[in-house]
This record gives C-alpha cells, sequence and structure tokens, in this order.
C-alpha cells in the first residue's frame, strides 16, 4: 500500500514520503515545493487492498500474465478526538444528531442538547422519563425556523416527542400510548415532504407506526414558574398532543433492537430483533416482505444511507451485513457479509455514514469505537473512545465527525 501510494503520488509530482515517515525528495529546493503526499486506498476487484498485489490476485483468482486494474482514492483519515462534554449525572444511553444539535438520552431519564458547532457546551436538558431512555431519534423540521423533533423512548413504557425551537428552549409536544406494553428500546423518524412519521418497538417484538401530528401556531413566550435564571431562554408554550397508532402489530418473538425505514419510502420498515432475525415490512398491509434468520442474537440496526443495505451488531463481537433490497424480479436478493471480528465484547451500535456509503462505525462494550470500509474485512481504525472499563453504549455518525457515548458518563467527539 506505501509502495503503491509512493507510485501515484510520484506521477502527480507530490512529495513522496519514505517507510519511516519522512519526506524522502526534500532536499533541493524543487522538491520542497511540491505539494505534500496523499495517502492512497486502493480497490482490486472492488475488496480493498490489503496485502500485496500479488497475493490479492492470485485469492481473486487473476492471470499475473494480463494487467490487473487497481482502483485508488484517498484514504479516509483516522477520526481524532476533539473535546468531550463535562461529567453528565448518569450514563449516556441513547444519541442522535441532525447538522446542528446533537441530542443525547440519560439513563436518569433526561434529554440533554448539545451545539455541534459550539464544542460540547450544554444548551438545554428536559428530565422527560421516569425510567433510563433507550433510545433517541431527531430530525429537522420543514418550517424553515431551524427547529427540531426529537422522539424517546423509554423503560418506563413512554414514548414522547420534544421540540426544540429557534426560542432556545426543549418542549413537550405529544405523548404516544396505546400501543407499547413493555420498554420501548427503538424508535426512528421519518420525514417525508414535510409529514413526519415515526416507528417504534419494544421488548416483546411489537412495532407501531404513529403519525406525528405538527406544530400548531409558532408557541407563545411564557415565563416559567419560579424564577428564571439570567439569560435562560424562556420556556416555548406547545399543546401537548396524545397520539394513537396508526399500525401495531407483532414483528418478532423477542425484543426489537433496531429499526429503520426503508430507502426512500414511508411504506417499508427493516427491523433486527433478539429472535436472531432480520426482517423487512410492508408498513400498511403489515405483511413480512422479506424474513433473513442468523446465527446470533442481534443488538443493534443500521442502514446505509442511499440503499437497503443493513448493519447490525451481535453479541459475539461481529458486524454482519445484510442486503434487503427486493423487486418483483427478484424476492430473494439477500445476502450475509460478515466483517471479521475485532471487537472484544459486545456490540452496541452500528451507524453508517451519512455521506458514504462504504463507510460505517460500530461501538462496543470493549470501550471503543471502530471505522469500516465494507469493501475490506478489517477495520479502517480503531479509536479508545472511553476510560478502561467503561462501555461504549450509543454512537452517532455525523458528516464530519462520530459522536459516542457510555457508561463514563461522558460524550465524546471525534473529528475526521
Amino acid at each position: 500500500k506505501k509502495g503503491l501510494s509512493a507510485i501515484i503520488n510520484h506521477l502527480l509530482d507530490r512529495k513522496v514520503v519514505s517507510d519511516d515517515g519522512s519526506d524522502s525528495d526534500s532536499d533541493s529546493d524543487e522538491d520542497a515545493a511540491k505539494d505534500p503526499a496523499i495517502p492512497f486506498d486502493f480497490l482490486l476487484n472492488n475488496k480493498l487492498l490489503r496485502m500485496s498485489v500479488e497475493a490479492a490476485a492470485r485469492r481473486e483468482g487473476l492471470s499475473l500474465e494480463q494487467a490487473v486494474e487497481i482502483q485508488y482514492f484517498p484514504a479516509r483519515e483516522a477520526p481524532e478526538g476533539e473535546g468531550e462534554s463535562e461529567s453528565l449525572p448518569d450514563w449516556i444511553s441513547a444519541m442522535s444528531s441532525t447538522s446542528d444539535i446533537l441530542c443525547t438520552g440519560n439513563c436518569d431519564g433526561s434529554i440533554r442538547l448539545f451545539r455541534n458547532s459550539d464544542g460540547f457546551n450544554q444548551i438545554d436538558v428536559s428530565k422527560s422519563h421516569s425510567g433510563p431512555i433507550k433510545c433517541i431519534s431527531s430530525c429537522a423540521l420543514p418550517d424553515g425556523d431551524d427547529s427540531t423533533m426529537i422522539a424517546s423512548g423509554s423503560m418506563d413504557q413512554t414514548l414522547l416527542t420534544n421540540v426544540y425551537g429557534k426560542g432556545g428552549s426543549l418542549s413537550l409536544h405529544a405523548v404516544y400510548s396505546g400501543g407499547h406494553t413493555s420498554s420501548i428500546n427503538c424508535a426512528r423518524l421519518l420525514n417525508d415532504s414535510g409529514n413526519i412519521t415515526m416507528a417504534s418497538g419494544d421488548f416483546e417484538g411489537g412495532i407501531c407506526v404513529w403519525n406525528v401530528p405538527s406544530l400548531d401556531g409558532e408557541g407563545e413566550q411564557v415565563e416559567p414558574s419560579g424564577k428564571r435564571r439570567k439569560g435562560a431562554a424562556a420556556k416555548v408554550k406547545v399543546d401537548v398532543k396524545e397520539v394513537s397508532p396508526s399500525y401495531h402489530f407483532k414483528a418478532h418473538s423477542g425484543n426489537v433492537s433496531g429499526i429503520a425505514w426503508g430507502f426512500g419510502s414511508s411504506k417499508t420498515l427493516l427491523t433486527s430483533s433478539w429472535d436472531h432475525s432480520i426482517k423487512s415490512w410492508d408498513v400498511e398491509t403489515q405483511n413480512n416482505i422479506l424474513t433473513l434468520n442468523g446465527a446470533k442474537v442481534s443488538t443493534c440496526l443500521g442502514r446505509c444511507h442511499n440503499s437497503d443495505v443493513v448493519a447490525t451488531g451481535h453479541p459475539d463481537c461481529t458486524v454482519r451485513l445484510w442486503d434487503l433490497r427486493s423487486n418483483s424480479k427478484n424476492e430473494g436478493n439477500v445476502f450475509d457479509g460478515t466483517l471479521r471480528p475485532s471487537h472484544k465484547s459486545w456490540i452496541s451500535a452500528v451507524e453508517w455514514s451519512p455521506v458514504d456509503p462504504f463507510v460505517l462505525a460500530s461501538a462496543s462494550h470493549d470501550g471503543t469505537v471502530k471505522v469500516w470500509d465494507i469493501r475490506s474485512s478489517i477495520p479502517l481504525h480503531t479509536v479508545k473512545a472511553h476510560s478502561k472499563g467503561a462501555k461504549a453504549l450509543c454512537l452517532s455518525f455525523a458528516n464530519d465527525a462520530i459522536y459516542s457515548g457510555g457508561s463514563d458518563c461522558v460524550v465524546k467527539r471525534f473529528k475526521f
């Protein structure tokens, strides 16, 4: 890989880095004026090159007597730590982010908001649940005033949406009842052309689909009861609505550990469960479109941003890939691809990059966050995200950073 990178940099008239990391041709003034070297990754048969060209060609069954086509592109650099939050009162169990807001759910039942552009200065907190928060999802509202909708589910069997508006406060928006009778362990919002829909799954294998009500008016600025701290934002008065499920059905025989909307569709749901299965559902008919049974419990699920390819995490320290795309001509276009076990403990979260369909991240109870390119079976980078002995419980993959939270009660940010 280093040798091929040196060749490409030489052909691009850039500096060439020697094996010891120094510039090998920095003696002359002409060479000193060259642009710095770029590290490259290489693809052979759509697989990342992680061995010699000869060994990789033989593995792919390519003849060495013919030209071998190798693609190159700039390598993804390792994420570097760029600050952390102050220590929070309890474990960070769930996390979601928009372009501007990072939302965390905590085991003390509180939702905390951080401004992505302001480091880790907390901008608001709301004690929303009486039990630990198990899932959180956020999306920007379509009203153009930079408001954010935040859904949270808890072990206390409550499912809520809160709104964070430009007034600078988090306000309860709606309570969702009549669907779940056990711990709500996953939820996902979908903004479909201004209509917001939410799907949620519980510990008993049930799934609910909800129509999220719109905001009534702009809200009214009112003073909260008691004295307001100087500089604190006034609360926005919002009529709290009670919502019943549009659809409710039994999807799995065990805990629904992950849920995602199908790519480009508000009619399809993808789910994972402790019953070892990954399923695709037609929401309106409640029919099971595809079922793929694995050998292990699925602890989490994440969908690629531009397809119905999903990744799941498992207690055997493995991330597995599943293709749930289907059409009328092919009812079973499904494969189970496995990335090589690299974590040393239970995988608690997987999230795809919102901009690169080949890159995802995983978090584990071993305290690490790993960045993967699915064209290779080994991770690109491993980050020791949390202190020794602490568990990484959740993560969020933003455009240029990864956020991680866990049992050390600290939010960590790693910048690319």
